[in-house]
């Protein structure tokens, strides 16, 4: 009897202390964004938003202060924005938060320019503010401030993060290297991933390189192989329904095909990156384009991102008959002179 009740009593222990390690599972499980501001912003919003996980958010500014409180998930970046910001400029700076576990993160700053405010309490974002310290020291060179940070920050969801965002500043092959130092947890995180993608697509879309063939849908779904398009120089044409200066190119776009098409072996190849599908094909009938539209799948493994690294829009690259890059990011009069001096008028 007294060993059944012993037995019993080492049971309940062990499940006290079962209940006491998953309730404090529960509440350190979490990341807290702690804000102080000057009391006069008291009664300011302050939203968090995160379009990779989904995170939405606000606060008011009480007494000087402001609390958010979001489950941790994964490693991510959070985004803030402040009314008093967007009341006084017309709309907000971008102000992400590098988050990589469970931990209280605070912020403080002028809520009238919220993307300088400080940040501290974050192990990842800490690896970010290393990188802007150091890029304030007078002929700091860029690409070498990335290495030297990402070198020493291997084990870091931050170093993934610089690479990703600030990467396109190194060389293809330094970036790789870079790359390849972290560790497997961290490359398999969103901007691990993200940057893998990308550096291995400026390695594929350098000047010189040859484009491996890829097929995309047109506007009727109909397959289309850059195969197809062998034996003439192409303008290939990244772009997006939302972005306006890739609308206004397109002046210049159908000036230059009006004036090659079917005088020279010359074409355009517009890809959108557009996620939504009928906001691409509604600008098209908008735009009335009358070369070769290609839509790209927003998912991970895209051809934007995973062959041809881009980043911002609209990109553009202008491709041989033989399939080789001879320039990028020809826009507007510098195109328009560079196919003068390629075909002689």
């Amino acid at each position: 009897m007294m060993r059944l009740k012993f037995i019993i009593r080492t049971i309940g222990t062990v499940l006290s202390l079962f209940c006491i390690a998953a309730v404090h599972a529960q509440t350190t499980s979490k990341v807290v964004f702690v804000g102080k501001a000057d009391p006069k912003f008291d009664g300011t919003k302050i939203y968090l938003y995160n379009n990779i996980t989904g995170d939405n958010d606000t606060a008011t500014v009480t007494k000087g202060t402001w609390q958010i409180e979001r489950p941790f998930t994964v490693a991510t970046r959070h985004m803030l924005a402040s009314e008093a910001e967007s009341k006084k400029h017309g709309g907000y700076a971008p102000f992400g938060i590098l988050v990589d576990a469970p931990t209280t993160i605070h912020i403080a700053g002028d809520l009238e320019s919220f993307y300088t405010a400080k940040v501290s309490g974050s192990k990842a974002h800490d690896v970010l503010n290393q990188y802007f310290t150091r890029m304030q020291t007078k002929g700091a060179d860029e690409a070498a401030v990335i290495a030297q940070v990402v070198a020493q920050n291997k084990s870091s969801f931050g170093a993934a993060f610089l690479l990703d965002r600030y990467g396109k500043a190194m060389k293809p092959e330094v970036a790789l290297e870079a790359y390849e130092s972290l560790s497997p947890d961290v490359k398999q995180s969103y901007y691990g991933k993200s940057a893998g993608n990308q550096i291995h697509g400026a390695l594929l879309s350098k000047e010189g390189a040859l484009v491996a063939n890829f097929s995309l849908p047109n506007e009727n779904g109909q397959k289309i192989d850059f195969a197809s398009m062998k034996g003439s120089y192409v303008l290939l044409d990244f772009w997006a329904s939302w972005c306006g200066p890739c609308i206004e190119e397109f002046k210049t776009l159908k000036e230059i095909y009006g004036k090659y098409k079917g005088k020279s072996a010359f074409e355009i190849l517009s890809i959108s990156t557009d996620k939504s599908e009928s906001a691409w094909k509604n600008m098209l009938k908008t735009q009335q384009l009358p070369w070769i539209q290609l839509h790209d799948s927003p998912v991970e493994n895209n051809i934007a991102v995973s062959r041809f690294a881009v980043t911002a829009l609209p990109t553009t690259f202008l491709i041989d008959p033989d399939g080789k890059i001879l320039a990028k990011n020809l826009r507007g009069e510098e195109l328009k002179a560079y196919l003068v001096k390629l075909f002689g008028y």
